[in-house]
Parts: structure tokens; C-alpha cells; sequence
């Protein structure tokens, strides 16, 4: 989730090294566009979480964006860490290993993105798209079919209703779902899901509960800050 973010800066290049180092199959991260149209990984367009700065990241040139320190937030270790670019964590990212791309906005700018992807020498397979916005996983599946695109979903806001769920899946036309793991009642969604056949990722999972429950369902993936823990689950 957004590389090994408990232990180090979230979408940062330190980040999803240790997520490599903690032998993670995947990672996933969160892609936005800046004032001169620069793919960057970071999770909200305002910068106040992760910096000093109160600057948004579409208001922001890339030269600029990269003098902003993303790191010292988390830790003295981190200092001077800065926003990576996607050309930059795919030149870092093990062809083996797989990337979760969370587009955040309308993705207006998709030939650009994929012109970057198609460049980088990774398999098609090595990528899929996530998205909160049916319109995006809609455009992604009929524009890039050859890329698998998952629609983002908190069960909790259509109150664990899986006929509702299962019918936005439908209609997105997504690759399965993934959904937002919060309680028992997720769980108990997920299992139906399952039973389907469908395709399932779920995150945040930092609970050992939650991810041994997931294991038993046998998801798809599992989405967490904590490589290390889940791989530890896995290894047993």
C-alpha cells in the first residue's frame, strides 16, 4: 500500500524498495499529474500530509514539486526524499514484479500514461489499474483491454448490500473488485464475491486477523503498509 508505507515514506522510492526487500510480490501505487503534465506517485493532490508545503500537486511544475522534501515527515532517515516520478519507480521496480496503479481524477491525459507504460519493457501482464471512478475502469477496459482494470470500492458506504456491489461491478465493466477492508461484514461480502469466481483485492489489511480470514477466502491480493507481516503469514 503504497509501497512498505509502514515502515517508510508513503509512494516514495524508499519506500517501495523496502517493499522489494521484504519480498513482496507487487506494489501498489498512487498516480496524479502535475502543472506540466509529469505522471508523479502521490496519494492526495494537496502536499500538507506529507510535507511542509500547502501546495497542491496540480498547481506544482515537476522541477519545482521535486525540491519539496516528502520525507522528513516520517523520519530524520528520510530527509530530502522527494515525490518519484512513474518513469522513475518503473526504472527501480524489478521486471518481475508486479505494479498496482491507483489513478486518481479522470485520467485525461491516458495516451500520455500509456506511452510511458508501453516504453518501460514490462509485460502487460506486470500492471493493473485501479480506479474509484466507474468512468475511468470504463475508458481503461475500452481503450487498453489488454490491461486489466479494477474498480475501487468501500462496501461500507452501500452498506454491505452485495446485489448493489455486484451490480456496480457489472456495470463498470471492471476486472472483478477491490474493496476496503473495515470488519467482519467485509469479510463476509468477500466470501460471496469469491464464491463467484470474481477477482478480488482488498486493502488496507494491517489487522493479522483480517489477513488470515483472507488467506482461508483465498483473495486475489491484499493490499497493506506491512509487506513483511503478510509475507511472514504466507511463509508459515
Amino acid at each position: 500500500h503504497r509501497g512498505s508505507s509502514g515502515k517508510a515514506p508513503e509512494n516514495s522510492l524508499s519506500a517501495y524498495k523496502q517493499a522489494w526487500l521484504e519480498k513482496s510480490d507487487a506494489i501498489e501505487i498512487d498516480l496524479r499529474m502535475t502543472k506540466d503534465k509529469h505522471f508523479v506517485c502521490c496519494h492526495d493532490n494537496n502536499l500538507n500530509r506529507v510535507s511542509s508545503s500547502k501546495k497542491t500537486i496540480s498547481s506544482l511544475n515537476l522541477s519545482d514539486l521535486k525540491e519539496i522534501d516528502i520525507g522528513l515527515w516520517k523520519s530524520k532517515k528520510f530527509k530530502n526524499e522527494s515525490i518519484p516520478t512513474l518513469e522513475e519507480v518503473l526504472a527501480k521496480t524489478p521486471k518481475r514484479k508486479k505494479i498496482f496503479i491507483e489513478v486518481k481524477g479522470a485520467l485525461k491525459e491516458h495516451e500520455n500514461l500509456f506511452k510511458i507504460i508501453k516504453q518501460s519493457n514490462f509485460k502487460k501482464e506486470n500492471f493493473h489499474f485501479l480506479s474509484y471512478l466507474p468512468a475511468v475502469v470504463k475508458l481503461l477496459k475500452k481503450r487498453y483491454s489488454e490491461y486489466p482494470a479494477t474498480l475501487n470500492l468501500i462496501p461500507s458506504l452501500y452498506n454491505y448490500d452485495f446485489e448493489k456491489i455486484l451490480s456496480i461491478i457489472k456495470k463498470s465493466k471492471s476486472n472483478g473488485i477491490s474493496l476496503h477492508v473495515d470488519s467482519s461484514e467485509s469479510i463476509n461480502l468477500i466470501k460471496k464475491i469469491k464464491n463467484l469466481d470474481q477477482f478480488v483485492i482488498c486493502w488496507t489489511v494491517n489487522d493479522l486477523r483480517f489477513m488470515k480470514s483472507l488467506l482461508k477466502i483465498k483473495v486475489n491480493g491484499i493490499i497493506t503498509d506491512y509487506p513483511e507481516k503478510l509475507v511472514r503469514l504466507l511463509e508459515k
